[in-house]
């Protein structure tokens, strides 16, 4: 038995299943591999292809090696089996006993991250002989800081006494034990990430920007590189006639009020800071908007205690995590994200399909969405001053904003359709 086995946790298959399952030995084995601490983008991305996917006769599984955000989310009929690792590799050994138990035809890691799964992983799929190996990378991110103690015996393990010690049984720390798999991961070098690369078929970047980093900053081999940007389902996000009265009335907004949305995860990458700054210069230069704000995250009390310290009472209003955003989008007058990093953040693409003019910062693929003056404002990250312009530009150039929106509309329609993307990453991925 695989010192795995003992390791992966399998969904259970509903008796009515069981006749369907007898009958996947013909059919090809996707297998994706998740290592996401926290839902979002990247998750939403997995299950929208998933979705898809399962009509083409294909067998699809799920590797979690953190949480499982996807068990509660698919439905009783998709016929997808979730895999909950306990344990994550640690080494290449590992991934090659791994996927050893796991078997496959097709594998294709989800990062989240850019550090968010270790070249080990790759490397061990190829040695445990999975014929076709993909990417899907959401999002650059800057390397994570690893405590010193981790790095000393990460560079004793690759070395050669490293190495012979393993071999005799040496064992590690056990303090190694309790170490996150993203610390772990954040220490595979940019070289072994590169090399890594090699062993992919292909690695899909959601945005140019993102593509154009991985081979100018670490030079990952071009040839090898597909940009499939994010889409939006065009039939589900819709303006709506009424403006979002629903919610509007909830929070006591007048119908004629500009109203700013924002949907983010309440994290540091997302700059909510920034923005809750930028509101409250808005307001002290009386101009007249409400914001609201949809996420949650770390920073969610720390963020909620600068507003109120800031005088955004009454102004600014923390709604928490909602899986269906639209009705919040189609209650707002314009969207705004001040993120720091991103790859292309699906709720930008969500908000214009809404037809709504965007603040974006010029980050990642924010600027392959919305041109600037044309579907909203590109803005410099990390600039109270730039947010709060474009803030007061909108609410007080009333035409502009609406043609901003028609052209948002137009902008998804035209080029980020969900279906057109899904089915370009099925055509790469099955061949």
């Amino acid at each position: 038995m695989s010192a795995y086995e003992s390791q992966v946790v399998r969904t259970e298959v509903p008796p009515e299943e069981k006749l369907r399952v007898l009958s996947r030995g013909a059919r090809k084995s996707v297998l994706f591999v998740s290592n996401s601490t926290e839902y979002g983008g990247a998750e939403k991305h997995l299950l929208e292809l998933i979705r898809r996917m399962r009509e083409l006769g294909v067998q699809l599984r799920i590797l979690c090696l953190d949480k499982d955000f996807f068990t509660e989310r698919l439905a009783p009929d998709q016929d997808v089996e979730v895999i909950v690792c306990k344990k994550a590799p640690r080494s290449i050994s590992g991934w090659l006993s791994l996927f050893r138990t796991v078997q496959t035809d097709v594998v294709v890691f989800i990062y989240g991250v850019f550090w968010a799964i270790p070249s080990g992983a790759l490397v061990g799929a190829w040695l445990a002989g999975v014929p076709s190996r993909f990417s899907i990378q959401h999002l650059m991110t800057e390397r994570i800081a690893v405590p010193p103690q981790v790095l000393a015996v990460m560079k004793k393990r690759r070395s050669l006494r490293g190495k012979l010690g393993k071999l005799l049984g040496r064992k590690e720390p056990q303090w190694m034990a309790d170490v996150p798999l993203s610390i772990m991961a954040s220490t595979s070098t940019p070289a072994e990430l590169r090399r890594s690369a090699y062993l992919s078929k292909t690695t899909i970047c959601v945005s140019n920007a993102l593509r154009d980093s991985l081979v100018k900053d670490f030079g990952f081999p071009a040839r090898k590189l597909k940009t499939i940007h994010n889409g939006v389902s065009l039939s589900e996000f819709v303006p709506r006639e009424n403006g979002g009265s629903e919610v509007r009335q909830k929070l006591g907004l007048d119908s004629e009020e500009f109203v700013l949305v924002c949907v983010a995860r309440l994290s540091a990458q997302k700059g909510i800071d920034i923005l809750l700054q930028a509101m409250a210069r808005v307001v002290r230069e009386g101009v007249h908007c409400k914001c609201i704000i949809v996420g949650d995250g770390p920073l969610k009390k720390q963020l909620y205690e600068q507003a109120l310290e800031l005088g955004l009472s009454g102004r600014v209003f923390f709604e928490g995590f909602h899986e269906d955003v639209r009705p919040y989008l189609q209650a707002g007058s314009a969207f705004i994200l001040t993120s720091h990093r991103e790859g292309l953040p699906l709720s930008i693409l969500e908000a214009m399909a809404c037809g709504l003019p965007c603040v974006v910062t010029n980050v990642g693929g924010n600027a392959e969405a919305v041109t600037h003056q044309v579907h909203g404002l590109v803005i410099s990250p990390g600039s109270v001053d730039a947010a709060a312009d474009a803030i007061s530009y909108l609410v007080t150039h009333s035409q502009e904003r609406a043609q901003m929106a028609r052209m948002a509309r137009a902008r998804v329609c035209e080029t980020f359709d969900i279906e057109n993307a899904m089915a370009e990453i099925q055509r790469v991925i099955l061949g």
